[in-house]
């Protein structure tokens, strides 16, 4: 594993902003010469892919650093080591767009000119599909789990009322704000299973659903800074590319939903992938079955790996 911050230079965002000296922090596994595999971080991740997505890229994994050179870049916007309100005051308003635009200049100065495939889950799975739409010279195929075209109107309510709790108080705020957010990326036969009406392990007078939600808080409480995950959350919101007129279709598309998933919900997954394959992508839709709801890409990976194993073998 390597790490390095890449300046980037001057840095103009898609509404009007602009970073003087944009940041991006970049990880990498493999040797350089390999074909490359870029792998954008959902909201609340890192460039460390292998900290939270260690089933699936690894070695002796389905992304394997002994087959491909495999690059992690912290999002614009992060509190990671790229460029972000944790480390500038004034830093603007960002969009997906800007994000894969920023990620891009990172992979010009790594001299890396072709991407074999860019895979995400989440606002990963959204870079992935900019990454097909705005760079599709660069990009052989894009994977998006548990993502779509567009951010919903459910998906934009649930963040703002996690932004208003930041608003309010920035550290007891953002303990609610990854309550909530834990409350959509789960299902509810999960928490039945999982808690029920028992009582917390740890305090009286309270469920033991109310104490997983407390200790989840706690920790991200501890790594999350309150105006990253705004600026994050935000650019999620910014999301929508259904309109996108394309220029070339050559990178072939791999859309993947997630059964219990009620914040990206499978039919809307299903449906972005029809919408571009109706404008001439080599577009496909598969689901895995999972109680984890949108969660499931990081509690059961090898649900997905199999995807994965499956649709390169018929390639």
């Amino acid at each position: 594993m390597t790490e390095t911050t890449i300046e980037i230079g001057p840095f103009e965002c898609t509404n009007g902003g602009r970073i003087e000296n944009a940041l991006q922090r970049v990880t990498t596994y493999g040797d350089p010469r390999s074909p490359a595999v870029l792998v954008p971080h959902a909201l609340t991740g890192s460039s460390r892919i292998t900290d939270w997505w260690g089933d699936l890229v690894g070695t002796g994994k389905t992304i394997d650093p002994a087959r491909y050179y495999i690059i992690g870049i912290n999002a614009l916007g992060s509190c990671y080591g790229s460029s972000g309100p944790s480390t500038d005051a004034d830093f603007p308003y960002v969009t997906v767009r800007d994000i894969v635009a920023a990620q891009s200049r990172a992979l010009d100065a790594l001299g890396v000119s072709q991407l074999e495939l860019v895979i995400g889950a989440s606002l990963g799975g959204m870079q992935a599909l900019q990454w097909a739409i705005d760079f599709p010279q660069r990009v052989r195929k894009a994977v998006m789990v548990g993502s779509h075209d567009h951010q919903s109107a459910m998906g934009i309510a649930l963040n703002a009322i996690q932004r208003d709790a930041v608003a309010l108080d920035p550290q007891k705020g953002i303990r609610i704000a990854r309550k909530i957010a834990m409350l959509s990326y789960k299902s509810d036969d999960l928490f039945r299973e999982r808690h029920g009406r028992r009582a917390d392990r740890k305090a009286v007078h309270r469920f033991d659903i109310e104490g997983y939600l407390e200790h989840q808080g706690n920790i991200f409480e501890r790594r999350m800074h309150p105006q990253s995950y705004v600026a994050l959350t935000e650019a999620m919101d910014s999301f929508d590319v259904r309109g996108a007129e394309p220029v070339d279709t050559s990178p072939e598309l791999l859309f993947i939903g997630i059964g219990s998933d009620w914040l990206f919900l499978p039919r809307d997954v299903r449906a972005a992938a029809e919408r571009f394959a109706s404008r001439g992508y080599r577009s496909t839709y598969r689901e895995i079955e999972s109680a984890h709801g949108h969660d499931a890409f990081l509690a059961e990976p090898e649900k997905l790996a199999v995807l994965l194993s499956q649709s390169h073998s018929s390639a």
